[in-house]
């Protein structure tokens, strides 16, 4: 059965020996960041923690939850994340001509799809309570870093949020994973860019000088969190992708002051209003590049109503120097991008984003039979998709090397030509290494000689421990 909120989650962990709970009491600024930071470290990328005695709080704080490959898979109900690439390639298996400017309502056609639309039940969750006049500053929300919020002085952020927004009309729902910063008992910074779902919406509501509704959510199913981090095509509704991804429908339920549905089983609810014409300083904010992102302007939203369980258990991560929890979510998302690219490009054999590069949408892609025009063909239309508009560098590789980083930078080094294996765009942001060794005159060595099992054979006589 798929997993469906955050204390069965936890439960599971816990029974599979995944989970470490931490009794003595940490402080959520700066703290239990570093306790976690950590802990990302151990090989395997350790446990997740819970740390029941945040300081100054009366709610638990869980961190790491999904910091391993192991994890990943048991949050999405998957054996192996090499099944979330078989299940969205029999999906997309199904539409005759995939174009990538409608490929969200091709796949919302499909009835596979479409039998996980989200489904909301009458009236708000039974299962939270209300408080009676909102107060941020009484949950246990993390500084990760020490200079995260300096410009504004509020160091404190909600790291695990799904966003829900939706047009004015309530049409095209959209919930994203944007940072939230928080500004006092009832005040927000929501930083989300130009282009994501969150802005276009807030575009809609800035042509009619309304305030936007919007939900923040914590918990609930971990497909629906996933779901919201992942870049999906266009409009494609999160909550049915996440319904696909766990195989099956995310029950919604009606929040209390805005017309904006979440999953139901969160521990918390934030609901607010963002305003469409003010902005707040957010940031600077530690990220997996080692550095501060800069401050700049983020969107407004100020609290209406919270809503949590009795018993919540406050979600949050550390974005930090890799590996990382993120890491290996996106990992999720690489073998989902592996499906994607097979049905645009079946000469694409293979996908690995190396941890360090993970944030920058850079990878190594192993081709078929792979050509010196065939690299430079590929190359263009990535650049041209949203996943890979902005990778700063993309190796290919013949589809007989293994995806390995070792191996791949020996083929880097040994077979390519840099004078024309390598190349930028127009604009010099973007690099492009061809390590197929396709376009180098070459007699590869002959690995396969016969005589590789005559020494396995004679190995005990040679003495050789």
């Amino acid at each position: 059965m798929p997993i469906t909120d955050l204390h069965q989650f936890i439960s599971h962990l816990e029974s599979a020996g995944e989970l470490a709970r931490i009794s003595a009491v940490a402080d959520p600024i700066l703290e239990i960041a570093a306790v976690t930071d950590r802990v990302c470290k151990q090989p395997g990328g350790g446990k997740a923690l819970l740390f029941e005695r945040p300081r100054g709080a009366g709610f638990p704080v869980a961190t790491n939850l999904f910091g391993s490959p192991r994890r990943v898979c048991q949050a999405l109900g998957v054996e192996h994340l090499g099944c979330l690439t078989d299940r969205l390639a029999t999906l997309l298996g199904l539409i005759p001509n995939p174009d990538l400017a409608r490929l969200d309502r091709q796949i919302a056609a499909l009835p596979g799809f479409a039998r996980f639309a989200p489904r909301t039940i009458a009236g708000n969750d039974p299962s939270l309570a209300t408080m009676a006049t909102p107060d941020l500053t009484l949950f246990p929300f993390l500084q990760n870093w020490a200079g995260d919020g300096a410009a504004c002085g509020h160091p404190r952020y909600i790291t695990l949020p799904q966003v829900f927004t939706a047009l004015p009309d309530g049409g095209s729902p959209n919930c994203g994973m944007y940072r939230c910063q928080m500004r006092g008992p009832r005040e927000l910074a929501v930083r989300w860019y130009p282009g994501s779902g969150a802005a276009r919406h807030l575009d809609e509501f800035r042509r009619r000088n309304e305030p936007m509704p919007v939900a923040i959510a914590l918990g609930g199913p971990p497909a629906a969190l996933f779901s919201a981090m992942f870049p999906l095509p266009g409009d494609l509704d999160e909550m049915a992708f996440a319904g696909f991804l766990r195989q099956e429908t995310i029950v919604m339920a009606s929040c209390r002051t805005v017309p904006l549905q979440v999953p139901l089983s969160c521990e918390m609810v934030i609901e607010g209003h963002v305003s469409p014409n003010e902005t707040a300083l957010e940031g600077p904010f530690g990220n997996h590049t080692g550095s501060y992102s800069p401050a700049g302007p983020a969107a407004l939203m100020r609290v209406t109503a919270i809503s949590y369980r009795p018993d919540a258990i406050i979600p949050a991560t550390v974005v930090g120097p890799p590996p990382m929890e993120d890491c290996w979510m996106a990992k999720a998302w690489e073998r989902l991008l592996l499906a994607l690219l097979q049905r645009f490009l079946p000469t694409v054999k293979e996908l690995h984003f190396p941890l360090e590069w993970i944030f920058h949408q850079s990878a190594i892609i192993s081709l078929d039979h792979p050509a010196p025009a065939m690299v430079r063909e590929t190359t263009e239309r990535l650049w041209s998709t949203p996943w890979f508009s902005n990778a700063r560098l993309l190796i290919f590789i013949d589809g007989d090397t293994a995806v390995d980083p070792n191996e791949v930078a020996w083929r880097c080094i040994n077979l390519t030509e840099f004078t024309h294996d390598a190349f930028q765009d127009h604009s010099g942001k973007r690099l492009a290494l061809d390590a197929t060794g396709s376009s180098v005159p070459q007699h590869r060595v002959n690995r396969d000689s016969g005589i590789g099992q005559l020494v396995e054979r004679r190995w005990p006589e040679y003495g050789i421990d």
